[in-house]
């Protein structure tokens, strides 16, 4: 039987300023493609140690697919 592990952390980003709405929507895209480069060195590092399947292949996917 799958074991399911979840895992939460915290994403902290400091904005010094009044940003327009733009930049904010420039900032969300730029720290959704950090995380998603974050899930990828993740899953790649897991799967080097030996346990491919921990981590979903679609992982990443999931958040370039998520609107």
């Amino acid at each position: 039987m799958p074991t399911t592990i979840t895992c939460h952390f915290p994403i902290t980003v400091r904005i010094t300023g009044t940003p327009t709405p733009a930049g904010l929507e420039r900032l969300a895209e730029v720290v959704e493609q950090a995380l998603i480069a974050r899930l990828e060195f993740a899953r790649a590092k897991v799967a080097a140690a030996g346990f491919p399947d921990i981590v979903p292949a679609d992982a990443a996917d999931h958040w370039r697919t998520t609107p």
